[in-house]
């Protein structure tokens, strides 16, 4: 059994797994441009998701193997599960628009979800690599923190106003009933995405209030 951590190799793992949430939320955006092969992205995305969990379950054999973590290995643990809690969701979003055959261009309220996710990652992305020196980026940190929040709460804004406009139509038809349903359930998708990268800046204040 390796006692002692391969130095960084915690770090490296989760700067690969955001990687691939940055081509994660660049195919969801694909998904709107009438040029790309609908099908095609789904393949990328089902490829890019199984990557992904290849990166997570390194976390784990690391971890199961590592006497000694450069931070606690729950939070190392939480953190790898909410990072693929983002992808699964962004995959199950990009699966569902494919298979629901959502015309283009897609629902202005999507893009304004991948947007968030899009900002979210972003900032995720930063964060991951200030762990690695938590006391020198520990202002950066709580910044991350904040910014993930409001992205949560731009979400929950956008999600109210999403389902009131699903709920306000005038005339019901099964047709209209039927897409109802597939948008609702691909809302709720994309903010749950959003939810998981507001639960990694939660992490990443766990941590930064540990190793400050």
């Amino acid at each position: 059994m390796r006692l002692f951590p391969k130095d960084g190799i915690f770090y490296d793992l989760f700067e690969k797994q955001v990687e691939k949430l940055n081509k994660a939320v660049q195919l969801l955006k694909e998904l709107d441009k009438k040029n790309k092969s609908l099908d095609n992205v789904a393949k990328q995305m089902e490829k890019l998701e199984s990557e992904a969990d290849d990166i997570g379950h390194s976390v784990v054999e690391h971890l199961i193997t590592s006497f000694i973590t450069p931070i606690e290995g729950d939070d190392i643990d939480i953190l790898r599960q909410e990072l693929d809690n983002i992808m699964d969701d962004i995959e199950k979003a990009v699966n569902r628009i494919v298979i629901y055959k959502l015309s283009r261009p897609l629902p202005k309220e999507i893009k304004e979800y991948v947007e968030i996710i899009e900002r979210a990652i972003s900032e995720i992305d930063k964060g991951v690599r200030e762990i690695r020196d938590v006391r020198k980026f520990q202002d950066n940190l709580h910044y991350r923190c904040q910014k993930l929040n409001k992205l949560e709460n731009e979400g929950d804004e956008i999600n109210r106003r999403a389902l009131k406009d699903l709920m306000d139509i005038k005339k019901i038809t099964p047709k209209k009933n039927l897409k109802i349903i597939k948008l609702k359930e691909i809302y709720e998708t994309l903010e749950r995405a959003i939810d998981c990268c507001e639960n990694v800046g939660n992490i990443f204040e766990s941590i930064l209030i540990k190793n400050r």
